[in-house]
């Protein structure tokens, strides 16, 4: 039977969209249903996403002259292109403030430097995702864009994965970003280390070309060299520490080292080596603490008021000084810096002590307020970063309770071992040479102090090989 209407058809939307309008011939449609109109979008080859409740409203409410949408296709999903995920901060130019575990702040510790480790991934290729092919209301495919591969940069101190989907340090050192390329540097250079800089802790080693500002620290797991005189600073390093200039401590200043120790003078300072100490010039009002030989080089040296040990032999021309309000104390084996030091540690036990005990306290009121009510998210964030905090001071104590009993043992074994004066040794010097002590009664010179039948003899100083080798040394 002949309709007394027409259907057009509309596909829009790059065939994502099909639409229909029915067009009466004259006057009211009398016959309009569901089912020719179905057969109809079919006919024109509309067989996706068809939309059969918009088809049996228009049927329905015999709409007119009136386009209605009566298919949706599926838009294709475009490929997202790869990309290189970075696992350092490649604009690492600002502080970077960090609260300790009991919420505190250094505003000395700028976080500058980015430390890796040999191994450690640097960035890696993410590989592109996949599209998906859509599909039109004529249910013709869409293809998709593929996204695109992004290939890693290059780098310095670096190696790939076999793929070149990784990029990992081969050194320890601080990782940065110039010039498009990943470089891992193992020296740390600075002109001065200051506010700009603020402390310094690093996997390599670390020169500076100006000087340390009072109050700042560096620490470094390689080597320290200075250019010139520092004051009161805390240097630490896993290698040598090498200071053009001299020590002006100010009676703060804390300097280690696993290797040697080589400065000009040492004054006001306290200074500890797992290696020797090398001094040109003088050692003044200061705690020197060495595992090797601690030397003073020049003819003219000396050491005074201060507290001088050695596990090995001390070296110098001049040691103590006429009418000092303060006593010179050379050392085999009992190192001043040790007694320090483990005094140091049982105060810090007992400071994080108080903490831990005041943490236990404050966790124990959350505990019961968590098992006779919920908790509010705040409370809840609360206990939680206590519990962390309670950990880490857990672990802290039984760190320095460890490092306690290996620092007693150390004062408590009995060494053997030799003290040179080349020069004059002053009256009220003391010496101890393991278990033996002695005090100079009068003033010696050219003379040579070592252990015999548990007391310390005296015999006149000959210029031994060690001691020559040490002296003649280029620095």
């Amino acid at each position: 039977m002949e309709k007394d209407y027409r259907i057009e058809f509309y596909i829009a939307e790059g065939g994502l969209a099909g639409s229909m309008k029915i067009v009466p011939l004259q006057g009211d449609i009398q016959d309009l249903r569901m089912e020719d109109l179905v057969e109809a979008v079919q006919n024109e080859g509309i067989t996706f996403g068809v939309l059969t409740d918009a088809i049996e409203k228009m049927a329905r409410e015999k709409t007119v002259n009136q386009w209605v949408v009566i298919a949706r296709g599926n838009k294709q999903e475009e490929g997202r292109n790869g990309y290189i995920k970075f696992h350092f901060d490649k604009d690492r130019t600002r502080a970077k403030i960090k609260e300790d575990a009991m919420g505190k702040v250094n505003l000395r510790d700028l976080n500058l430097i980015q430390n890796v480790k040999k191994g450690d991934i640097l960035c890696e290729a993410i590989a592109p995702q996949a599209g998906k092919s859509g599909t039109t209301v004529r249910n013709e495919e869409i293809l998709s864009k593929e996204g695109s591969h992004e290939k890693l940069p290059g780098g310095t101190n670096v190696t790939y994965s076999g793929d070149r989907s990784q990029m990992f340090a081969t050194i320890d050192g601080m990782v940065r970003w110039a010039e498009n390329t990943v470089i891992v540097d193992p020296v740390y250079t600075v002109h001065d280390v200051d506010a700009s800089v603020g402390n310094i802790r690093f996997n390599g080693s670390v020169v500076v070309q100006g000087e340390v500002g009072d109050g700042y620290e560096i620490h470094a797991e390689e080597d320290i060299t200075i250019a010139t005189t520092v004051g009161r600073v805390v240097l630490e390093a896993g290698g040598n520490i090498r200071i053009a200039g001299g020590v002006l401590g100010q009676e703060k200043a804390i300097i280690t080292a696993n290797g040697s120790i080589h400065a000009r003078f040492i004054q006001d300072a306290h200074v500890k080596s797992e290696k020797d100490i090398v001094v040109n010039d003088y050692i003044r009002n200061s705690l020197v603490s060495a595992i090797g030989p601690v030397v003073i080089r020049n003819e003219n040296g000396f050491i005074a008021t201060s507290k001088v040990s050695s596990e090995c032999w001390i070296y110098c021309n001049t040691v103590g000084q006429e009418d000092a309000g303060v006593e010179t104390e050379l050392s085999i084996g009992h190192s001043p810096v040790l007694h320090q030091e483990q005094g140091r540690i049982k105060e810090e036990i007992l400071d994080k002590t108080q903490d831990f005990l005041k943490l236990q306290s404050s966790l124990a009121k959350l505990r019961v307020m968590k098992s006779t009510s919920e908790l509010s998210r705040q409370q809840e964030m609360l206990y939680e970063k206590i519990l962390d905090t309670t950990e880490t001071l857990r672990k802290s104590l039984i760190q320095k309770n460890a490092k306690i009993m290996e620092i007693t043992e150390k004062i408590q074994r009995t060494y053997q071992g030799n003290i040179y004066v080349e020069g004059t040794i002053h009256d009220r010097t003391n010496l101890r040479i393991g278990m033996a002590s002695r005090t100079i009664t009068g003033a010696m010179s050219r003379v040579h102090f070592f252990l015999k039948e548990a007391q310390i003899a005296d015999a006149e100083f000959v210029l031994v090989p060690d001691v020559k080798k040490v002296l003649e040394a280029r620095e």
